[in-house]
């Protein structure tokens, strides 16, 4: 029987072998694109945010590093080259003279193809009162194999990975553009 449908069907790619989605054509009943007018409401029971006074802050930069240095988790995003998406991956992290610094193993897919430009985001939330912070640093992630410069970062300073195994290697992403947003409550 023929194979119809999947991964690389009618693209000549070999079987098993991992096809970016094409792009969808949007179905004329949920297209996306029709928008209210201004004489038009939005159903009641609508998922919005109420009349509970959020204010919405856009933080200056020196505030997103404060925020960065005071937690020891985040996100480091990259992509590899032939996927559709950017791959995302938790890591434990210091910041350092406003550089980022965490650990991977040699063979570890951040070792592999975070090397480049990356991205990194912190965020904290607290779902009860529906506020928190979100920052995002992205600029070149660099493996630090230097002598002088291992030997700058103060012993102990690096958390120890969550992850088993040897975290041997040292990554730095130097941010070049930092971004951070809050949302708070009155």
């Amino acid at each position: 029987m023929a194979e119809t449908s999947g991964a690389g069907a009618g693209t000549g790619a070999a079987p098993g072998a991992a096809v970016p989605p094409g792009q969808r054509q949007a179905d004329e009943e949920f297209a996306g694109t029709d928008r209210l007018t201004e004489d038009e409401t939005l159903l009641e029971g609508a998922d919005i945010a109420g009349t509970d006074d959020a204010r919405f802050t856009v933080l200056e930069r020196q505030t997103c590093y404060n925020l960065l240095a005071s937690h020891d988790i985040g996100r480091v995003a990259f992509t590899i080259e032939g996927d559709a998406a950017p791959t995302i991956l938790p890591v434990n992290y210091a910041l350092m003279h406003d550089t980022i610094v965490f650990r991977s193993t040699l063979a570890g897919t951040i070792m592999r193809f975070a090397r480049g430009y990356a991205a990194f985001q912190v965020d904290h939330f607290d779902e009860e009162r529906r506020e928190g912070w979100s920052v995002l640093a992205s600029g070149r992630c660099r493996w630090v194999r230097d002598s002088g410069e291992l030997a700058r970062i103060p012993q102990g300073r690096l958390p120890k990975p969550w992850a088993e195994g040897d975290r041997d290697q040292v990554l730095k992403i130097t941010p070049g553009r930092v971004t951070g947003r809050r949302i708070a409550r009155s």
